[in-house]
Parts: structure tokens; C-alpha cells; sequence
């Protein structure tokens, strides 16, 4: 091979340490990690929460110092050469900062004065970004009203901008429907090809494996593997023929890939219906937001309502729970109009929401003894409920830290254990899960599993094909409407016989379907 073939390395990370506090708090986020990422790649940097995934990211950018080890990026040392590096790659951290009150065209002019991007450049490179990304028609729209998806998008565009060699995403599709994220990664692949630019990003989604030419795996700080998806798959041949890469992601995490997990008491066809939807609808001024959807849920019956981002999912949750009234139709709860019964109704619920909720100024206890006391959990009760939800989600060793400072899968975990201190019968969770790991997954799904044994209903809304096979039943929307309902099997039949749910669920919210299927 002629020396100027040989490939270039972008990221050269050498024995990297870092630790967090002192004494016997102490922690260690980083753990001697060494490793390079070559020029022209896609590289997907994958962990269980508290990994090290976002630290070791924020040292990449030269955002932080290492205690021990050296980094270079784009040929730069990162503490010698931090903004000359910050200059150069392009960043979009797990809240990026778009203005919500800026449109589309503002927020890419704005970021391209950040960067020094003249206006003929803008000119010349914003049409061929905004094509990429399908925002060509949106862009006088307010940030604040796009979808999840759309605004990763407008992420992307703003990091771009300044035509960067060196890409670096902090779990940019999360919270983001499965159409969302192969449109962002078909743009990624479509911008590395093109630009010849490289990419290092986290995912909390193991199917984007699949999208990535490498792979880095973190645990508790240390580097496991890199490898391609396909040698990460072969680790695990010896416990499953045809391994997926989270089987293989088990593997390497557990030292085993996992049992599937079972129902123990499945719902009764026959049982008793805790809550009836018939014809429900919701307007926020000429928009309508739910279009006259029907179902029912069963007593100990695990109900999903999947659709792309904006479908309705959270505008339906809100209703059921109270939160919101219908402009029309009719909302049950044991066979009794939910209007008449609202407290009895926020009594009986538990809610997780989409967007962490708690507070974060407050520590995990303190957390805890908030919502306990407005669900009128107290005294010992609360006590017993409190050690119970810190044993049950292993919150334990951070019970006095502030919840803004938990990483997102332990945020979650305390949004459930919040949830359920006051051990309500009906549980909505709206995607409960997003931005967690498989194995914090994992045992979030071991506890709603077991709830719904207990005879809980359990609605959620998720993003995680995966998780949606664990449904009794399942609302497919699209635009507000229903497109399909039934079991996992019949949602697969009604899309077009697919050989997956994900597949399934692909056909049926980006074909016509007719109405009141």
C-alpha cells in the first residue's frame, strides 16, 4: 500500500483517566482508555448509563482535562490546543442549544456568524444541507414547534455549517421515532461520503450498531472492545446462533446474553376493563391533535401506543390522565365517566412523563418525599415505600445527590420509583425508557412485567421496537388517527405480513391507510 493510502487517524486517545470528587466519594469516570478512530469513518461509542460515555465525549472536545493519558484530535492535543479544536469539529451535545423562539433560517445564521461563515458561504452551503435533511420547506418555522426529529435535524445543520472534519454527537436520537432516525442516519452517511468527514457518536439505540463502520464499548469507565458490528455479533455466537448486537452488547456487559423476559399471570381476555376510549378528540385550535380514536384497557394489561413523533401519543396520555379534557368523546374509568372522577383517577395513577420532570435542585430522597407526601404517602409508610424504591432501582449510593446531577438512565429510574411510591393501579409511562442503556431497560421491564402481574395497567408510549413486543396489545397513530390495533402478531399482518415489528410499524405509519382500521 502506497504510504499516502494509509489511513489517518482523527482521534488518538492514549490512557485516559479522569475522576469525579474525593476522598471516599470518589469516582472514577474514566479508566485508562486508549484507542483511535480513522479518517472517514462512522464510530459508534456505545455503554451502560454512567459509562463514561458523555465525559469521555467532553475531554474529545477539549471540554475537560484528563487527570492522566493525552488525546489528540484532529492532530491537536486537547488541553494545549482546546480551542483550536473546539474551532474546527463540529459538537452537538444531548441538549443542544437551539433557540426555540428563533426559526429554522435564524438558528443556521446565527451558528454561522458563531463560526466565522460569511454570507456567501451560508449561501452556498445551507441549500445543500436543508436538502439533506428535507427542512427546505420549514425553514421559517420556530424551532419551539418542531418535531423531535426535525430539531435534530436543525441540530445537525448548525453543527455542519462550518464544514467540520471531524463530527461529534452525544446521543443525538434519542427521544427520536424510528422513520426520524433512519432519515438521520442515511444524512450522516450521506455527509460522510460526500465530505469525507468522520463521525463519533453515542447512541442509546444498539439497532444503530448496524449504521456504524466501528464501535467502542464502555463499562464503568474502561474500554471493552472496538471492533466492527459484525466481530462485536461474533462474541456472542457462544450462547445464541445468530446473535443480535445486544445480545453481543449483553455478553460483553453480563458475561451471558439474558433469558427473555416472561409474563408469569398474562392479562384475561375476559377481565375487567379499567379504562374505555371511544371516539376521542382533541383540537388546539384549528390543529387536531387526536381524531376520534377508540380502545380499551384491561386490568394487569400491558397497552402500547406507538407513532412517529407528534402523532398524538402525549396529547392522548394527558387525557387519560386528566390532565387535558377532550373537545369530544368519551374517557371511562372502571365504567364511569372520568370527568366525574378525577381525583379518584390521579389517586389511583402513576406518570411517568417524557421530558424529566422531578426536581433537580432537590436530592433523590428529598425527591422522593416530595411526590410521596403530594400522593398522601407519610410517616412510616413513606419511610418503607422510600427504602423500598431505593433498594428496587438501585438508587441507593445516590440518595443524596441532586437529581440534575444523576446521569439520564438514573433520572428515569427515579422518575418510575417517584411514580410508583404510592402503588397506584394504572401506570402511564411516555417513553419512560428514552435515552437508557439495554440493561437499565432490561430492569425497568422486569418491574413493569411484574406490575402488570400484580393486575396494574400499564399504557406507554416508546420508541423501542423491542420494547413494544412486550405489549399485550398496541395503538399504532399516525396524524392524530388510529392506523392499526391489536396484538403484536396482528400488528404485523395488518403491516403488509413484515417480517418484524419494527418493519411493521415502518409500513404502517408512511402508507394511507384507510380510516377506522
Amino acid at each position: 500500500m502506497n504510504v499516502n493510502e494509509c489511513p489517518v487517524s482523527i482521534i488518538e486517545c492514549r490512557e485516559v483517566t479522569k475522576s469525579f470528587g474525593s476522598g471516599t466519594e470518589k469516582i472514577k469516570a474514566l479508566k485508562n482508555v486508549s484507542f483511535q478512530v480513522e479518517s472517514g469513518q462512522i464510530v459508534g461509542l456505545l455503554g451502560p448509563d454512567g459509562a463514561g460515555k458523555t465525559t469521555l465525549i467532553r475531554h474529545l472536545c477539549g471540554l475537560m482535562t484528563p487527570d492522566a493519558g493525552s488525546i489528540s484530535v484532529l492532530g491537536l492535543d486537547s488541553v494545549r490546543d482546546a480551542v483550536e479544536i473546539q474551532n474546527q469539529l463540529g459538537y452537538v451535545p444531548q441538549k443542544f442549544g437551539l433557540y426555540e423562539n428563533l426559526t429554522v433560517a435564524e438558528n443556521i445564521q446565527l451558528y454561522a456568524k458563531l463560526h466565522g461563515i460569511t454570507d456567501t458561504e451560508l449561501q452556498e452551503r445551507v441549500p445543500r444541507l436543508l436538502e439533506f435533511t428535507l427542512l427546505s420547506p420549514f425553514t421559517e418555522r420556530m424551532a419551539g414547534k418542531l418535531s423531535g426529529g426535525m430539531k435534530q435535524k436543525l441540530a445537525l445543520i448548525c453543527a455542519l455549517v462550518s464544514r467540520p472534519k471531524l463530527m461529534i454527537l452525544d446521543e443525538p436520537t434519542v427521544g427520536v421515532d424510528v422513520l426520524a432516525r433512519r432519515e438521520l442516519w442515511n444524512i450522516l452517511r450521506q455527509i460522510v461520503c460526500e465530505e469525507k468527514m468522520t463521525v463519533l457518536t453515542s447512541t442509546a439505540y444498539l439497532d444503530e450498531a448496524d449504521y456504524c463502520d466501528q464501535t467502542l464499548i464502555l463499562f464503568e469507565g474502561q474500554l471493552l472492545t472496538q471492533g466492527t458490528p459484525d466481530e462485536i455479533r461474533k462474541q456472542a455466537e457462544k450462547f445464541v446462533p445468530n446473535p443480535s448486537f445486544e445480545d453481543a452488547f449483553q455478553a460483553l456487559i453480563c458475561g451471558t446474553v439474558p433469558k427473555p423476559l416472561t409474563r408469569k399471570k398474562p392479562v384475561q381476555e375476559d377481565g375487567p376493563i379499567r379504562l374505555r376510549v371511544e371516539k376521542l378528540v382533541k383540537r388546539f385550535g384549528d390543529f387536531v391533535a387526536v381524531d376520534r380514536i377508540s380502545f380499551s384497557i384491561r386490568k394487569g394489561e400491558i397497552f402500547g401506543l406507538l407513532g412517529a413523533n407528534g402523532a398524538g401519543k402525549t396529547t392522548t396520555f394527558r387525557m387519560l390522565c386528566g390532565l387535558n379534557s377532550p373537545n369530544d368523546g368519551i374517557i371511562e374509568l372502571d365504567g364511569e365517566p372520568l370527568a366525574e372522577h378525577i381525583e379518584e383517577m390521579r389517586s389511583q395513577t402513576g406518570y411517568v412523563a417524557q421530558k424529566f420532570s422531578l426536581y433537580g435542585d432537590l436530592s433523590v430522597v428529598q425527591n422522593m418525599e416530595f411526590f410521596g407526601g403530594a400522593y398522601g404517602v407519610a410517616g412510616k409508610l413513606l419511610k418503607e415505600r422510600i427504602a423500598w424504591a431505593l433498594d428496587a432501582f438501585q438508587l441507593g449510593p445516590y440518595a443524596k445527590m441532586n437529581a440534575s446531577q444523576l446521569a439520564m438512565g438514573f433520572k428515569r429510574r427515579l422518575a418510575m420509583a417517584c411514580a410508583l411510591l404510592h402503588e397506584p393501579s394504572i401506570v402511564f409511562l411516555d417513553e419512560a425508557t428514552s435515552g437508557t442503556d439495554p440493561i437499565s431497560r432490561r430492569e425497568f421491564w422486569k418491574r413493569i412485567l411484574n406490575l402488570a402481574d400484580e393486575g396494574v395497567a400499564v399504557i406507554i408510549t416508546t420508541h423501542f421496537m423491542d420494547e413494544a413486543q412486550y405489549c399485550d396489545r398496541i395503538l399504532i397513530m399516525r396524524d392524530g388517527k388510529a392506523v392499526a390495533v391489536g396484538t403484536v402478531d396482528e400488528i404485523i399482518k395488518q403491516g403488509r405480513n413484515a417480517p418484524t415489528l419494527e418493519e411493521a410499524f415502518v409500513n404502517l405509519v408512511s402508507q394511507e391507510m384507510p380510516e377506522g382500521v
